[in-house]
């Protein structure tokens, strides 16, 4: 036969309390694949599959196996030739024995006659004649099979006695898992399909993949060709980094971004620099400190181009802004902000003096109907007549 057929494992990890049952299938699957002295070379991504399972979920099955003592770990290094490429793989050896484990549950081997739980010496009821109630080596009388009867199969508390469920704690802990799995598959996908991927901050870029849900992942590696394509078609010679595309969620810039799915297009436009609009996001991205897609005289600008907003047009000039330093007005034009500004913003709070607050056209933000208010009462009057009308 080909396959390996026996897996010798240290009988103590059978009660180590510190492992988890995946920790001994991996414990089990290193043994089929050991080589003469022992040592088992198979690659990590093989065993997983072999497994079922991630390759992060064996790496942490063969970590805690480690600190557990059950296994030995080396550097596969040693063994390349000197012209070849590092390596930073082990291998790895089971270890029949550990002298500091207490193997209290293995005591009794040396005198099972006196262990009253062993089948022989176990008292049976008998009916009269010395034989077993349930007849000589049978389970209790009665139809039906009797899966818990005479078999000391462990079962878990809470989970209606069927040794085969999997505790909840269990199941959260694989769920994790596999979304950590996903993660790291969308990060090394998205490197390979990246242009700078090579020069790019991979810190920064980890960082603005982990912030994305399962939804944009997928978007974020469908809209890759178009926006490079996009950025070809505007004559842009410089590709933006991979952290940036993340963080700003470019490619929702792209017309007709979102088409096919449950959730609302972000209607993109490109707006003359120089117009009334272009001037109001201008203007709008000062003072979140940020700055909009611009190409070629054009303002890229997700959102849409409404009355509150063109009301920024005639507020461009700094020289004439405020500074805001008021709880209120500033918890107003945070949330205003944050509907209406797309893309990565930086802190918009500074120290000036003792006070904190940043500079804006106005107290308050602008109101639906792009007139600007002088108080939150008449803000908040104006707008809810303002979706009354609508309705």
């Amino acid at each position: 036969m080909s396959n390996p057929r026996l897996s010798i494992i240290p009988a103590g990890a059978v009660t180590d309390r510190s492992l988890e049952p995946r920790d001994l299938q991996t414990l089990c699957l290193l043994g089929r694949h050991i080589d003469r002295a022992g040592w088992c070379t198979r690659s990590q991504v093989r065993m997983a599959g072999e497994l079922g399972c991630g390759r992060a979920t064996l790496q942490r099955s063969l970590d805690r196996l480690y600190e557990a003592g059950w296994v030995e770990k080396k550097r596969r290094d040693v063994w390349r030739p000197e012209d070849s490429a590092p390596s930073s793989s082990y291998a790895y050896r089971v270890k029949l024995d550990r002298d500091d484990f207490d193997l209290k549950s293995l005591a009794r081997e040396a005198d099972d006659g006196d262990d009253e739980s062993h089948a022989e010496n176990a008292e049976v009821p008998e009916n009269g004649e010395g034989v077993p109630a349930g007849g000589q080596g049978c389970p209790p009388l009665g139809r039906g099979a009797h899966p818990s009867a005479g078999t000391g199969a462990h079962t878990y508390a809470g989970t209606k006695n069927d040794p085969l469920e999997r505790p909840l704690k269990t199941i959260e802990r694989d769920a994790g898992a596999r979304a950590r799995d996903r993660k790291e598959r969308f990060k090394a996908e998205f490197r390979k399909r990246w242009p700078t991927a090579v020069a790019d901050d991979r810190n920064r870029t980890d960082y603005a993949a982990d912030a994305l849900t399962a939804d944009e992942e997928k978007a974020a590696l469908d809209g890759i060709d178009p926006f490079l394509e996009e950025l070809k078609r505007a004559g842009r010679k410089v590709v933006p980094a991979g952290w940036r595309y993340l963080e700003e969620k470019r490619w929702t810039l792209l017309r007709g971004a979102g088409e096919g799915s449950s959730e609302p297009a972000a209607r993109s436009s490109a707006i003359e620099e120089a117009s009334d609009a272009g001037r109001a996001v201008l203007a709008l991205y000062a003072v979140a400190k940020a700055r909009p897609f611009v190409n070629r005289g054009q303002v890229i600008y997700p959102g849409a181009v409404t009355p509150q907003l063109l009301a920024f047009a005639g507020r461009a000039d700094r020289a004439a802004w405020r500074w805001i330093s008021d709880r209120r007005q500033i918890a107003a034009w945070q949330a205003f902000l944050g509907a209406h500004v797309f893309g990565a913003r930086v802190t918009l709070l500074e120290q000036r003096g003792e006070e904190t607050g940043f500079f804006a056209p106005h107290d308050w933000p602008p109101r639906v109907d792009g007139t600007w208010s002088e108080a939150p009462e008449q803000q908040a009057s104006a707008e809810a007549s303002q979706v009354g009308g609508d309705e």
